[in-house]
Order: structure tokens, then sequence, then C-alpha cells
């Protein structure tokens, strides 16, 4: 059974490949990890944090109009759109592993979204700690859907949850770990660079937005409803 689930998964990514060509994406550079609210021109208030049962099952979201995949079924490296397929490989592995953890340290495309003006944001991470990765984990990207190349790259260690959302000029990723500092960040939509950030209870699993400035996130342990602001 193992092995026909490969074989599908290989059937699948090969017949969107052959409709679009894909574009391996050269290896990026992986800049350090994110430490202070950077430009703080975004501001989170938490309007209410209600406790949770942390053995609730959360789903993953699946993004809008693409499809996220990879050939054994588990790691992703594609992203399928609907006159692209990109190929993230590439950003799969720090330049450094710690001893005996490579095999954890696969960075996967976690989520993507594109834009209506042009530019495709995809979320890379691992799933375990950051150190296995010497703190290098967890990026928002963006690419360039007329160049194919990549405009900018987040600090690490800010995109680690199962999705993340867009406001006018920022978008709202969150990251945490065992052990970890659990926080939402802002991104600043042109540059990648951070604009704000808010300590959470615990690890971000999802984040919704509703209305123009209100959002639901979801962590560990807590449903949290909060206001962002942009100046």
């Amino acid at each position: 059974m193992k092995r026909l689930a490969v074989l599908t998964a290989l059937v699948l990514v090969g017949s969107a490949a052959a409709v679009t060509p894909t574009t391996v994406l050269p290896k990026p550079a992986f800049p350090a990890p994110a430490t202070s609210a950077g430009s703080n021109t975004v501001h989170f208030q938490i309007l209410s944090s209600t406790p949770i049962d942390p053995a609730q099952l959360v789903t993953a979201p699946k993004p809008r109009g693409l499809r996220i995949d990879g050939e054994d079924g588990t790691t992703r490296h594609y992203v399928f759109g609907r006159n692209y397929t990109f190929d993230f490989r590439k950003y799969a592995w720090a330049p450094q592993t710690a001893p005996g953890e490579r095999e954890f340290t696969y960075q996967q495309v976690v989520w993507a979204r594109e834009t209506d003006f042009g530019v495709l944001f995809v979320e890379t991470a691992h799933s375990t700690y950051a150190k296995s990765s010497y703190g290098r984990n967890g990026y928002l990207n963006a690419i360039d859907l007329k160049t194919k190349q990549l405009r900018w790259r987040s600090p690490a260690q800010v995109a680690n949850a199962l999705d993340f959302v867009m406001l006018n000029e920022t978008i709202v990723t969150g990251y945490g770990f065992t052990a970890e500092p659990d926080y939402l960040y802002a991104i600043d939509i042109k540059t990648g660079k951070v604009r704000g950030r808010l300590l959470l209870p615990s690890a971000p699993e999802t984040i919704a937005r509703h209305l123009h400035n209100m959002l639901t996130v979801t962590t560990y342990d807590h449903r949290l409803i909060i206001r962002v602001a942009e100046h």
C-alpha cells in the first residue's frame, strides 16, 4: 500500500508538471532569527483568550487555488498554481544541521498564498526544535510570479503555523514550538521585515482573519481574538 501511495503521488506530480514547466528555485540564503518586534509599526491587542483542550485536533487549512505536494506524500516541496509549478526542494536544508537531527529538519512547504499583484507567498519550515537547524527554520518567502525569482525572505523563526493571513500592508504569521518562545509576527508585505510581534500563551496553529483587522488565533491550548493596528 505504501508503494502504491508513492506511485500515485508521482503520477499526480508528474501530470501537473507536464502541463506547466517546473521552476526549480535556487538555494536561498538562510537569514538569522528575528529577535525583536522590528520597526514596531504594527500592534496587536488581545481582546479575549479562551483555554481549549490541547488534545483537540486542529484541521490543517487548504490554500485557495493552489496545491502543495511531494513525491513521497509526506515531504511537500512543490507548489502547483494555475499556470506555474515551483519546486522548493533547495529550500529544505539549512546550511548546518545538528548531529543526528537531519531526518527531522527537512523544511517543507507548509502554506502558500497567491496574490492579485503577482506575488506568491510561501511558508517553509520543519517541525522540530529550531536548534536542530541552528535556528535557521520557519521562513516566509515572496516569489515574483513574472520573473519566477525570490523577491525577499523573512528572518528565521517567524512562520511555522499551519497558515498565515494578509492584511493591507502586512502578513501575519505565527511561530512556536515546545520550550521555545511562541509569537505572532507582523511581516512587511513589500520587504519581509518584521513590523511587530505578540507573545502568545502557546504555539500558534491556525490564524483566521475576519472583518478588516480582527483575527482568531488558535494555539496549542488557547483561542484568542486579536485586533491588529497598522501604522
